[in-house]
């Protein structure tokens, strides 16, 4: 079965998105990110679930969702109902099922070529079972085979024209596509998106946000600047204190165009092009000797009001070589990044081969992660409770903006949702780091830990 969205699950007696909107509306109610201290004895438990899956605690975990449900957040959901009257709506909601993994233990062929590739090339069948005007989908610079399989195995048809009910982008649309949705088309990006995927955008809404809130709010922001526009003081910052820095082109993916210096003399960096350079955190928390950074899955369905979902399920991202902070190692793309698109070149990468075995090689489940840290004694709750509050606060970030844009170019409301793809790195302290958001994150599969989770996630 599908993997669920939480806070709220089925059958919680409160749907899942009244819960999770309850708190982002009321975001700062979350834990305090500065003292990150626990929540005192007695106080709301307010995440009731954490992502991964754990069969010996979802029993317990779901009879606490409907406490919360009934008690601790039904005052405040109310209070909120009214004050958003018909902006807040629920709509129809037609049951999907995940694609069945494919038969067969070997996701690559002889010729090298996954799975998702392969479908990528077959011709979509229709495979439902409507019988007379079949739901349509389109998909617009982008192969995304998981996406493709999961609407046609669910019986919609694919179609090259505007006559789509969903339409799947790779990159944002173009102000007049919008303009033209009409009320029962759905799309996967909102106006404006790149306020919050676009590194300097993201790193200017969140300094904006620790500058009105305090930095101890927003401390999970590394020290940042943004080049051409803060060069200089960029430099200040570097005689007067030194350390390590990396760089990022402002709107590049899959680890292009990032290195990282100690010497700024010796770095080849450019002060007058797009870019942010960061504080390198320097002191990862690691497993095995190796660094790790988390896919974490989030599902924006409208800004006004903001409501969001946080999947359970997501990936744990390993570096190929063990971390080291030498000067002889920073130039080492295989120590330093966890990009699955540069690690899984090294001839050090494993790639998961089976699905039961999800803590194997250099790409595991948040399951397994949670599993491993809590046998070696992490509070993997605490540390999600802290991820989860920088995932609120980020979106609050850029509410504002996306939300007055998405009003400006939208003739109806609710036709846009969102899968974001948001990378976070934990120190050795248990606190989270920022590392950037995905406008649009890999839709494939190279291995059965792939497809299970991209499938259920497609599919809910």
């Amino acid at each position: 079965s599908s993997t669920s969205f939480f806070p709220g699950t089925p059958g919680s007696g409160a749907p899942a998105q009244q819960v999770a909107s309850a708190h982002l509306r009321d975001g700062m109610a979350a834990p305090d990110v500065a003292s990150m201290a626990p929540p005192a004895a007695g106080a709301p438990k307010i995440w009731p679930h954490v992502p991964g899956y754990d069969s010996e605690s979802d029993g317990e975990e779901q009879e606490v969702v409907q406490q919360l449900a009934g008690d601790y957040d039904a005052a405040r959901l109310d209070a909120i109902l009214a004050t958003l009257s018909d902006r807040w709506q629920d709509a129809p909601r037609v049951p999907f099922n995940p694609v069945k993994l494919p038969k067969g233990k070997d996701f690559k062929d002889g010729s090298g070529k996954s799975t998702a590739e392969k479908l990528r090339r077959r011709p979509c069948s229709f495979r439902g079972n409507i019988t007379k005007d079949p739901a349509t989908f389109r998909l617009e610079h982008t192969s995304a085979p998981l996406v493709r399989e999961t609407c046609a195995a669910n019986g919609l048809l694919q179609v090259e024209t505007q006559d789509f009910c969903i339409m799947w982008s790779g990159p944002g649309l173009k102000e007049p596509a919008y303009k033209d949705l009409h009320e029962y088309q759905r799309v996967n990006h909102f106006p404006g998106s790149t306020e919050l995927t676009r590194k300097d955008s993201m790193y200017e809404h969140l300094n904006a946000m620790a500058q009105s809130f305090s930095y101890d709010v927003y401390d999970f922001i590394p020290e940042t600047f943004v080049l051409p526009e803060q060069a200089g003081e960029f430099i200040n910052m570097y005689q007067r204190t030194g350390g390590l820095w990396i760089v990022k082109p402002s709107n590049s993916a899959c680890g292009r165009g990032i290195f990282i210096f100690r010497d700024l003399s010796t770095a080849g960096l450019s002060l007058t092009e797009s870019a942010v350079v960061s504080r390198y955190v320097e002191n990862p928390l690691l497993i095995q000797g190796l660094k790790f950074d988390l896919r974490v899955y989030v599902v924006v369905t409208q800004y006004e009001p903001l409501r969001a979902y946080i999947y359970r399920e997501g990936l744990a991202r390993f570096a190929s070589k063990p971390y080291s902070t030498d000067d002889a190692s920073l130039s080492d793309v295989f120590r330093q990044l966890t990009n699955y698109s540069i690690n899984k070149s090294s001839p050090d990468f494993t790639e998961n081969a089976e699905l039961e075995l999800d803590n194997y090689g250099h790409k595991w489940s948040l399951s397994a992660l949670n599993k491993h840290l809590m046998c070696v004694g992490v509070d993997a709750t605490l540390m999600w409770t802290r991820i989860m509050d920088l995932v609120v606060k980020t979106l609050l970030a850029v509410e504002p903006t996306i939300g007055t844009r998405t009003r400006k170019v939208l003739a109806h409301h609710g036709v846009c949702f969102e899968v974001y793809g948001f990378d976070v790195l934990i120190d050795d302290r248990l606190k989270p780091w920022i590392l950037e958001v995905n406008l649009s994150p890999s839709m494939r599969a190279d291995s059965p830990l792939d497809w299970q989770g991209k499938s259920s996630l497609l599919s809910d």
